[in-house]
This record gives structure tokens, C-alpha cells and sequence, in this order.
């Protein structure tokens, strides 16, 4: 049962606080994973493609596009390009602030 009036920043940050620093380190893997799983179903979405579409275009499964959008797959450098391309959009690295 959610507390009412706690936003998730205040969740993940009472969860660095109190875990292990290699607990931390997983917990930040996957906030990246689904960081970027978001970016790429935006960005699909954005370009009115359905899963199938980006499939065709990228010649990478639906299965495994769904994977990545749910944060769930291990895409390479080559398959992001691909996915990228295919929707106008390149790879880059951002500034990000460093955690709390």
C-alpha cells in the first residue's frame, strides 16, 4: 500500500540511503535500463510506428523490441544504432547531476 503524498524520488531515495553500495549499483543499472527503454517506446510512439513497424525497419524482432521497451533486453551498441536510425535519432551521452 503506497503512502499518500511520497513521490518515487523520495522512495528511491530512502531505498540509497538504507541499501548496500553493491545494491546501489544494481538499483542504478537497471533506473538506466529503464531510462532507456522509455526513450526508445517515446520515441517509436512519437514516430506513429507500432513494434512491428521498427521490426521491419531495423530487421530486429518484434519480440526483442518489446524486450528492450520493457527494459527487460540487453541490447548492443549495433542494435540501439539500428533501432536509432530507424527512427531518426543517434546515440549520445548526456550530462546527468551525480546522485544525491
Amino acid at each position: 500500500m503506497a503512502t499518500k503524498g511520497r513521490s518515487l524520488d523520495e522512495y528511491i531515495d530512502k531505498y540509497r540511503a538504507t541499501a548496500s553500495p553493491e545494491e546501489v549499483a544494481v538499483f542504478d543499472d537497471y533506473v538506466e535500463r529503464f531510462a532507456l527503454a522509455g526513450q526508445i517506446l517515446e520515441a517509436r510512439k512519437d514516430a506513429g510506428l507500432t513494434q512491428i513497424d521498427l521490426a521491419t525497419r531495423t530487421g530486429i524482432g518484434q519480440s526483442e523490441i518489446s524486450r528492450i521497451e520493457r527494459g527487460i533486453g540487453n541490447p548492443t551498441e549495433q542494435t540501439l544504432a539500428r533501432i536509432g536510425r530507424a527512427l531518426n535519432r543517434r546515440l549520445t551521452f548526456v550530462e546527468i547531476p551525480p546522485p544525491a
